[in-house]
């Protein structure tokens, strides 16, 4: 199936802008806090070092891109942000709350109001239409009104009002993620959270994805999360935080680099230094 392409996104950018209520008002300076985060898993007999204290601190309504080689523990940090798995040692403080305080119903309640998720498998509901997959997080969230009132505006944005009837199997890979990305955004979540986003597109589609991300960020200050491998899309972002076995290795603003070759070959100057001690390798799913 055809993406309808950067053409039909610029003519819904231009009809309507999405203007959240909650992005309206002031928000936090800091947007996520995290400090000495720690998180083991047990893997038969051996241990599994997925994050290394890791201490980071993302500002409200910035773009930040996190890179580094399958393994490292990007992926995992990103979800303990999310809130989808908790910490061993250490604290995450999310927009002023303090994570490590909710119990699950509070966590999922928090993650529906505050974050928005979205994966590289899109995770779209294959009975569902491409309206009704938007939805869903708010109709979860016993908000119906809000679903009905929010729906044509992200449609628009996202240049999904054509397709809005169609099932994810005749959608393209661009058109679903737009539209996993509008489940996000439907709800005003402040903050949304990408797990490798453009991994199961075409370069096209992926750039594409970047390009909306960007402009989520800058035009509602929306603060972005982004875990990918990839230079041509951590060029995107304002920020590049760099992992390795589980550790923030460093981090450099994206300005610094003109070109994503460029960039690529100083993350790739950064992960090819020798490593310090022995470490053990993260296991591959925490990458």
């Amino acid at each position: 199936m055809t993406d309808t392409g950067p053409e039909g996104f610029a003519s819904a950018q231009a009809q309507a802008t999405y203007r959240s209520p909650v992005l309206g008002s002031s928000p936090a300076s800091v947007a996520v806090s995290a400090a000495a985060v720690v998180k083991r898993y047990t893997q038969g007999t051996a241990r599994i070092d997925a994050l290394r204290e890791v201490s980071l601190t993302i500002p409200a309504g910035q773009f930040l891109a996190v890179m580094g080689p399958s393994g490292c523990g990007k992926s995992t940090l990103l979800h303990a942000i999310a809130g989808l798995t908790r910490p061993d040692v250490g604290k995450i403080v999310v927009e002023n709350t303090d994570i490590a305080t909710l119990n699950d119903r509070q966590l999922t309640h928090f993650r529906r109001r505050r974050v928005g998720l979205v994966f590289q498998s899109f995770n779209l509901i294959p009975t569902l239409t491409a309206a009704d997959n938007i939805k869903l997080s708010l109709l979860a969230d016993g908000r119906a009104r809000d679903a009905e009132a929010r729906l044509p505006v992200v449609l628009e944005r996202l240049g999904l009002t054509n397709r809005r009837n169609h099932r994810p199997d005749a959608l393209s890979g661009g058109e679903q993620q737009r539209v996993a990305i509008a489940r996000a955004m439907i709800t005003d979540a402040t903050m949304l959270l990408a797990d490798e986003p453009t991994g199961n597109l075409d370069s096209i589609s992926g750039q594409y994805v970047c390009r909306l991300l960007q402009e989520l960020c800058q035009e509602q200050s929306r603060t972005i999360v982004l875990v990918t491998h990839e230079p041509a899309v951590a060029v995107w972002a304002e920020r590049v935080v760099v992992m390795r076995d589980g550790q923030v290795l460093a981090e450099f603003a994206t300005r610094e680099f003109s070109q994503p070759h460029r960039l690529a070959a100083h993350y790739q100057d950064l992960i090819s230094e020798p490593r310090i001690g022995s470490r053990s390798a993260p296991n591959e799913r925490n990458s």
